[in-house]
């Protein structure tokens, strides 16, 4: 790959619009430094021009992954959290606005590193290595765990041992179902942002879902007819394509994600967020505030907010995600 200058040299300015293209023509180097110069989507919420790393790592079977790290020039903050690992949800990537872009810039703001990253599930269909594809469409969330693994690990070599693993949407599925099932010492706490609830029996019996019962019916006679890796488009409990084979595993009756099965396992003190305008956008949240609740007394590290008015992205106030979680870090940790 070859070197490629935006604007000037060392460090290399760029605009948000000149990273994604450097990202997805090739032309970006492991390690090259960037500065971001404005962003054009909406003004930052603080000033945001520091240096940030264009980075990679390859999991342990071998895929290839992209993403953004920002180490700030001076810590300002008393959080015991040296460094974030912020996991995007379904469809999306390292580099998109929206929540975690917003939480990314406010951990930074306090003078703590924070890595943005792709998992093999970033975008709709992607190519991960030589004829296997990846994306939404074609991953299997138990492959998360290499995901999650490889950056945590890229983070230790980095020199960052007290870790923050913050997830949004399916990244917050992903960040639990980790940390359940192949846990990294190395993170110290995990933040779910509005994790859905994969639950079949739950999701068929809802009044509202008439059409995920008739994607379910789809999907099962694909997969009975050897067609399971046939794309489809469904629309409950969200509008995506993906596999026959791939919705079965994800959304079927052997609830294999469902986080409040898995969330007891779970040794790292975790904080769920949801809000209350997501509770009635989805039969996939329809409920789970009283599971939450349920869990949040009988799992002594797990705690759960409510947050009134919020939706997906936490609109108005996309900041308060950050803020619920420095004011739980800060009941949970000892003073020193």
């Amino acid at each position: 790959m070859k070197d490629v200058n935006c604007r000037s040299e060392d460090p290399v300015l760029c605009s948000r619009q000149e990273v994604v293209a450097r990202y997805h023509s090739g032309d970006a180097v492991d390690g090259s430094i960037i500065v971001f110069a404005d962003f054009p989507q909406r003004p930052p919420i603080i000033d945001f021009t520091m240096t940030s790393e264009l980075s990679r790592v390859r999991t342990a079977d071998g895929v290839d992954l992209e993403g953004l790290f920002y180490r700030p020039e001076e810590r300002q903050s008393n959080s015991h959290i040296d460094a974030y690992l912020l996991i995007h949800g379904t469809g999306s990537n390292f580099y998109g606005p929206g929540l975690l872009e917003t939480f990314c810039q406010q951990v930074v703001g306090d003078g703590i590193a924070c890595l943005r990253v792709n998992t093999r599930g970033h975008g709709i269909i992607n190519r991960l290595m030589g004829q296997r594809l990846g994306g939404a469409a074609y991953e299997s969330i138990d492959d998360c765990r290499l995901d999650i693994a490889a950056w945590t690990n890229y983070l230790v070599d980095q020199g960052f041992c007290r870790i923050g693993l913050v997830g949004h949407s399916m990244g917050g599925v992903k960040a639990i179902y980790s940390q359940a099932r192949e846990p990294q010492s190395a993170i110290d706490c995990l933040v779910a942002l509005s994790p859905p609830r994969f639950h079949y029996a739950r999701l068929a019996a809802d009044p509202g879902s008439e059409r995920f019962r008739d994607d379910f019916r789809r999907a099962t006679d694909l997969c009975a007819n050897g067609h399971g890796d046939r794309l489809i488009h469904v629309q409950q409990p969200l509008s995506l394509t993906l596999t026959a084979q791939g919705f079965l595993e994800k959304y079927g009756p052997d609830d294999h994600y469902d986080f409040v099965r898995f969330a007891p396992q779970l040794k790292t003190p975790t904080l769920i967020l949801l809000g209350t305008r997501t509770v009635k956008s989805s039969p996939a949240f329809a409920g789970l505030p009283d599971d939450l609740r349920g869990l949040n007394e009988s799992v002594p590290n797990l705690t759960f907010r409510l947050v009134d008015g919020a939706n997906m992205a936490y609109s108005p106030e996309p900041e308060i995600a950050y803020r619920y979680t420095q004011d739980w870090l800060s009941r949970i940790t000892p003073e020193s």
